[in-house]
């Protein structure tokens, strides 16, 4: 028997809110400070950083009889001793209910994009996930300029929410860098607290309730 790839669920919830599963901790608007440490002519460097990290709830998704909740959001970083934005980065978290896998999808405007997996229980308040350079379903993209020279092997971000609300990162990027002959440690880390509740997502109606189906 064929195996039915293209018929949607009839009957799911339409908050989003009400299950993103382990993607809970990520919901709405936070600031924080973070430190990164990134590679430099000398060796390597320690910064400190400041940032707005916005996740939104977008309408739920189904794909064929897969369903996926989740999250966009924009992540949006400063020195704090310049105005001039420091890392910009773009994309979504979802997390499918059926299976428990977690999805994060990211894009910088440097010329790189990536999508990492893993996977967490729906009470789960923390989380890691995962790309590979050359994996065809969790992997990294990179233009010319950084596959050359700064090329990516590996990226991890594992997500936490704290007792007291908040919400911390950890991320590691692997990095082979043009000449040197042992990949670089690239790691940002950073502790936030939420300025803003998220709002329900487009389809979910005032007062919740309602299913499609």
């Amino acid at each position: 028997m064929t195996r039915d790839i293209y018929t949607e669920p009839e009957d799911f919830d339409l908050d989003t809110l009400r299950n993103l599963g382990p993607l809970a901790v990520l919901a709405g608007t936070w600031e924080g400070q973070g430190l990164d440490t990134h590679p430099s002519a000398d060796g390597s460097e320690e910064e400190p950083y400041r940032e707005r990290l916005t996740c939104e709830p977008i309408d739920p998704q189904p794909n064929g009889p897969q369903l996926l909740y989740g999250l966009r959001y924009h992540q949006h970083v400063h020195k704090l001793d310049e105005p001039l934005t420091f890392h910009d980065q773009v994309g979504y978290w979802l997390w499918e209910p059926a299976t428990g896998a977690l999805l994060h999808t990211l894009a910088i405007p440097r010329g790189l994009v990536a999508m990492a997996a893993g996977t967490a229980a729906p009470t789960a308040k923390s989380f890691t996930v995962r790309a590979l350079l050359g994996s065809p379903t969790a992997g990294v993209l990179s233009a010319p300029f950084l596959h050359e020279n700064f090329r990516t092997l590996e990226f991890a971000i594992t997500v936490a929410g704290g007792p007291d609300g908040s919400l911390t990162y950890e991320e590691e990027t692997v990095l082979q860098i043009a000449g040197r002959p042992e990949p670089f440690h690239h790691t940002d880390r950073s502790t936030l607290h939420r300025v803003r509740p998220p709002a329900p997502n487009p389809a979910a109606p005032a007062g919740g309730g309602a299913r499609r189906g």
